[in-house]
């Protein structure tokens, strides 16, 4: 029985090739950004820089395929950040490679709900926003990205109850066109006095 041939390295591994499919599609900048957090875990846990720097621990397979790095052909090579962290993600053992394409995946998925937040509550979605989220499940992990995106659910739910000081709209319509909340809602005082539907992730 003949082994599968793969065209890129990344193919080898499901979890890792899914990962990299979801980032690929991403806007440019938020790649950008999930880059510098992919080199961030990957130097903390593996020291990914000294690895792809150091030719003693790699083999001529992965040699050869950092220098071919160099020419730029391939098509996340175009940025510069999704290049480097690519060649560090490359560096690393099959299980390490698995254990980052987890963190890519939980990483999108963390995006995916600040942009579904802001859509559901029309608000306009921010580069600095997509950075907090992703500096916070770098630096702190998943209770405390959880945690922020259900305070910026809170405040965007806020600021749809308080009256601005433009046109005002009555709370009623506001609380009879908002989404049925989710499972895990609960029931509290506002700063009003009056019982809202507190919208948890």
């Amino acid at each position: 029985m003949t082994q599968p041939t793969f065209k890129r390295w990344y193919d080898r591994q499901p979890k890792l090739s899914q990962a990299f499919k979801l980032i690929i599609i991403l806007p440019d900048e938020i790649r950008s950004i999930i880059s510098e957090s992919l080199m961030l875990i990957a130097n903390r846990e593996f020291d990914a820089h000294e690895r792809e720097n150091s030719f003693r621990t790699l083999g001529s397979d992965k040699i050869l395929g950092l220098h071919k790095s160099k020419n730029k052909r391939r098509e996340y090579d175009q940025n510069e950040l999704l290049h480097k962290a690519m060649n560090y993600l490359y560096v690393l053992s099959d299980d390490n490679q698995d254990f980052m394409a987890d963190h890519i995946l939980a990483l999108v998925t963390y995006i995916q709900k600040y942009f579904a937040t802001c859509q559901e509550f029309k608000a306009e979605p921010t580069l600095e926003a997509v950075a907090q989220v992703t500096h916070t499940y770098v630096e702190k992990g998943t209770t405390e990205v959880e945690r922020f995106l259900s305070a910026l659910r809170e405040e965007f739910y806020l600021k749809l109850v308080s009256p601005s000081k433009g046109g005002k709209k009555p709370v009623q319509d506001i609380l009879a066109n908002l989404p049925t909340p989710k499972e895990n809602t609960t029931t509290q005082d506002n700063q009003m006095g009056m019982k809202v539907k507190k919208l948890d992730l």
